[in-house]
């Protein structure tokens, strides 16, 4: 896991992910911008943007290839 200071009062915990360091480094970041103006994270979300095979093969599970992240904040 890492910690990620992003405000006088939030601490950001992360675990491994394929999608790595950079991601959270630039959440951390963010939310760090927006913690002096009262703003807080509620929810961090994802969803795969990959659509599915027109004809999945017997036991074939196409892996994402892309994602689609969400930040929620609130006052």
């Amino acid at each position: 896991m890492k910690e990620r200071l992003i405000g006088d009062d939030q601490l950001l915990v992360t675990a491994d992910t394929t999608l790595g360091d950079p991601l959270w480094d630039w959440v951390a970041a963010d939310a760090a911008r927006r913690a002096p103006e009262g703003w807080r994270i509620a929810n961090i979300g994802a969803v795969a943007t990959t659509p599915p095979a027109a004809a999945p093969a017997y036991g074939y599970a196409p892996q994402p290839t892309g994602v689609t992240l969400w930040v929620l904040y609130r006052k």
